[in-house]
């Protein structure tokens, strides 16, 4: 059987201050009524059944995920005690499906993405769960590039496999910067790392032992599932035990004959500001504004405020937004510093 396993336990901080702790990029809607995370179950319901989804989030958002998606049992929300990055908690998932259901092919999704296209999505999904179950392969999804995007990293197809629409990845490339992106385009082959993955749980926690072995190690201690007495205790133990790793890192830049599906499904990962701009609607002058803003004689600017007005005026490539809590003004091009702010201020208030 196919399981969604839902990556939502970031809070966003490149998105301060519409993003923050107490109301994390996840929980916000950006695109319509429904939030983020909602959207990516939504997206899965033709896939896969939702009550046995798992949903990994930290423990101080897992009330708020329980309630946000009514369709998964409270106890398939697991709230990791501390964030470990991507690897632990998909091993963990991957532990915990493969008990339940020795054959589960799992199809991990993070829960800040938009898609345009559903069912090119669902099409794609369904393409590399069947790569994954006919070739005992990891297989992730790789997006078309519309530009060269120095924020993603990128795949390099290799050659086609038996299955049509699925190519061997030759390599994993770390994000470029903007020469090595052109030169990604130009030379054709290279698709961003979406960051999707689909594979068996079974041989991913084979590819854990051979990559991850303290990993796996830890993994040994969890003998019980959610919802049953002393998992707690476990999952804290787990936790405690593990280095933090992203799994890209851990284990498909290492493992061999990983397969790649490219798509092209209207893909944008929303990570900073600039992202938002490409979503929400920009007028002639590639201005995007939001709630109470004004932009006058300028181009290519984010105007966003909740609360009182915000005015912009004779500016190029200027991100301006204001909360109740805080107001943000920064380049666009410096957007990705914006984690900057919020560890001084996190420093300087001692939180």
């Amino acid at each position: 059987m196919t399981y969604a396993v839902i990556l939502a336990g970031g809070w966003g901080e490149r998105l301060w201050p519409m993003s923050t702790r107490a109301r994390p990029k996840q929980l916000l809607s950006l695109t319509g009524e429904s939030t983020l995370v909602g959207s990516t179950l939504a997206r899965m319901a033709t896939i896969v059944s939702l009550p046995d989804t798992l949903v990994m989030t930290s423990e101080a958002l897992k009330e708020r995920m329980v309630e946000e998606l009514a369709s998964v049992p409270a106890h398939r929300v697991i709230g990791e005690p501390e964030g470990k990055n991507t690897a632990p908690a998909i091993a963990l998932a991957a532990k915990l499906l493969v008990a339940d259901d020795p054959d589960a092919i799992m199809v991990v999704l993070p829960a800040d993405h938009v898609i345009a296209d559903d069912d090119g999505f669902r099409a794609a999904i369904n393409l590399a769960v069947g790569a994954a179950e006919t070739k005992r392969a990891l297989v992730t999804l790789g997006i078309r590039p519309t530009r060269p995007d120095t924020e993603y990293g990128y795949i390099r197809a290799g050659s086609a496999c038996d299955l049509e629409g699925v190519f061997e990845v030759e390599s994993f490339e770390e994000k470029p910067d903007l020469e090595r992106a052109e030169g990604f385009i130009e030379a054709g082959g290279y698709f961003w790392n979406s960051g999707m993955f689909i594979w068996r749980a079974d041989v991913f926690l084979a590819e854990v032992t051979r990559c991850l072995p303290d990993v796996a190690a830890a993994l040994s201690g969890v003998s019980c599932g959610p919802g049953d007495t002393g998992f707690d205790d476990e999952l804290v133990r787990f936790y405690e035990s593990v280095e933090a790793i992203s799994v890209d890192y851990g284990i498909m830049e290492k493992a061999d004959g990983v397969l790649v599906v490219p798509a092209d499904f209207g893909w944008d990962d929303i990570g900073a500001w600039p992202a938002v701009a490409r979503i929400w609607p920009g007028d002639d002058d590639g201005n995007t504004v939001r709630g109470d803003a004004l932009v006058m004689d300028s181009s290519d600017c984010v105007a966003y405020s909740e609360s009182g007005t915000v005015a912009v005026l004779g500016m190029s490539g200027v991100i301006v937004v204001r909360t109740a809590e805080a107001t943000l003004v920064v380049p666009k091009d410096r957007a990705r510093d914006v984690r900057r702010i919020v560890a001084a201020l996190r420093t300087r208030d001692g939180k």
